[in-house]
């Protein structure tokens, strides 16, 4: 198993774009892909057309972090075959939101 992280402070750098592309190509040649969407803005998620399933179903990044969710339970299978994605939503700004966590506290 490999893991890739495309990460940079700087905004409008093309992070999503590379992730997207990226996680397709491996996906295409045969590879199982799994995407985790960590931005709050959810763009990833949203090219894929999931965020509005992801915000009803409460089934996300949010879940994976803060409420101990298995991977399997929180990933959404795509279009392209043998790729998945690990959805984000706003709530990633703030968590809390989410009444039916568990949350840590100091």
């Amino acid at each position: 198993m490999r893991t890739l992280a495309i990460s940079n402070y700087k905004g409008g750098v093309g992070k999503t774009t590379t992730a997207v592309n990226l996680a397709t190509i491996y996906a295409r040649r045969g590879l199982r892909t799994l995407l985790i969407d960590l931005d709050p803005q959810a763009s990833a998620t949203d090219f894929f057309g999931l965020y509005d399933r992801a915000a009803a179903e409460r089934r996300g990044a949010v879940e994976l972090l803060y409420g101990n969710a298995p991977v399997g339970d929180v990933a959404f299978e795509t279009e392209a075959d043998g790729l998945s994605v690990v959805p984000s939503t706003i709530e990633l700004v703030d968590p809390v939101s989410y009444t039916h966590l568990t949350l840590p506290t100091t």
